[in-house]
């Protein structure tokens, strides 16, 4: 009779108190009650059975085709847009990859086109701010930067191989416009006319700033230079034909290039041209001449005294300088659309429209006067009459 009394409170306990019990000794009732639906002992897995289980796997996904996370959030995201979807799968049908060999593609041939025709003009007739020409300058690289990159090996090769020409395409030009602009026979007889009198250079960039130290625009230069790098390896990672928006694309061009960019003049978001024949004016005359801020001259109070220059220093302020705004300023120029493109929303397209163009601006300034003043008039003038006459 007691044995069946304390049977019966162990199933009572079971019944009511089976969660409590299961660290200890019990299983839970819920187990309990399916135990004889499931197998009595359960095995180790195998290595065959591993290896036939992951197969199972590959060949269910093969089937499903399960996507990746970013290229389901693409979809989706495009989804919540219609029409700019619409527009997108339009515009994907011109300017998306039709045809396995890259010579028969149309964007190559329209590109080179449209390159070809305004380099010519402006080497026959010289470079003038007609916004037409410009348009189709930058949509015809855009055309070609596209068909590059659609048909390199990885992004990484077509990006390397868009900035090795567009570097030389800025060195080209800031050769073809210094050389057309200006003989080197002008420069030193507009350095000797400086000498000989008073003159004021104008400043806008932190690298002709001539009264900063040299240790600052050293690390003004390798802050533009990191920010600069951050915004390429952004491209390069994130870069995927399978999420890009065409429609992002167009717009980059249309808002960004040939609006804020181009024919704007020194209201660039980009900032200015960097003064390449100023850098090459001043490097000439840098042994002969003091400089000293205009507005310190007027008051002897201000601290502001006559200062000279090293030739070494202004060339490399000027290397620095021109790397900055010009080389890297013409890759950034015509990659926007590209990271642009890379967006999924468009608020997205907004607000990097905006943010981006500090790139380039980091070292724009207010504008400072400096006046130039001779050392040595006399013998300079000598010197330079020796020069010309050889």
């Amino acid at each position: 009779m007691a044995a069946a009394l304390r049977s019966s409170q162990i199933i009572f306990l079971v019944l009511l108190c089976a969660d409590v019990c299961e660290a200890g000794f019990l299983l839970p009732t819920h187990n309990r009650l399916l135990a004889d639906e499931r197998p009595a002992q359960v095995s180790e897995p195998t290595a065959d059975s591993t290896v036939e289980k992951h197969s199972a796997t590959e060949n269910a996904n093969k089937h499903t085709k399960t996507p990746d996370p970013v290229h389901q959030q693409a979809v989706e995201t495009k989804a919540k847009y219609p029409i700019l979807l619409a527009m997108h799968n339009r515009l994907e049908s011109v300017f998306g990859k039709s045809t396995e060999a890259w010579y028969q593609d149309w964007k190559l041939w329209a590109g080179l086109t449209f390159w070809i025709a305004v380099w010519a003009r402006w080497l026959r007739y010289g470079y003038d701010e007609i916004y037409y020409q410009r348009a189709l300058f930058a949509f015809g690289i855009n055309m070609l930067i596209l068909h590059i990159l659609q048909y390199a090996p990885s992004i990484l090769v077509g990006m390397v191989v868009v900035c090795t020409c567009l570097c030389m395409q800025s060195l080209f030009q800031s050769w073809i416009w210094f050389k057309t602009a200006n003989s080197d026979s002008e420069v030193c007889k507009e350095a000797l006319a400086t000498v000989c009198r008073h003159e004021e250079f104008d400043c806008d960039t932190l690298y002709l700033d001539l009264s900063l130290p040299f240790e600052q625009i050293v690390v003004l230069f390798i802050a533009q230079m990191g920010v600069w790098w951050f915004y390429m390896s952004s491209i390069l990672a994130n870069f995927n034909f399978n999420n890009v928006n065409y429609l992002f694309w167009l717009w980059g061009f249309l808002a960004m290039q040939i609006t804020m960019i181009f024919n704007r003049g020194d209201d660039s978001v980009l900032g200015a041209d960097f003064p390449v024949r100023d850098v090459y004016h001043l490097a000439k005359i840098s042994e002969n001449v003091s400089f000293k801020l205009k507005d310190a001259c007027s008051d002897s109070s201000v601290k502001g005294d006559r200062f000279q220059l090293s030739k070494e220093s202004i060339i490399t302020r000027g290397v620095m300088g021109y790397f900055c705004n010009a080389i890297l300023r013409e890759i950034m120029a015509y990659t926007i659309p590209l990271m642009l493109m890379g967006f999924s929303e468009p608020m997205d397209f907004v607000v990097y429209c905006v943010g981006v163009n500090f790139i380039c601006t980091l070292d724009d300034m207010t504008l400072k006067k400096f006046v130039l003043a001779s050392r040595a008039p006399s013998s300079y003038v000598a010197n330079e009459g020796m020069d010309t006459k050889s």
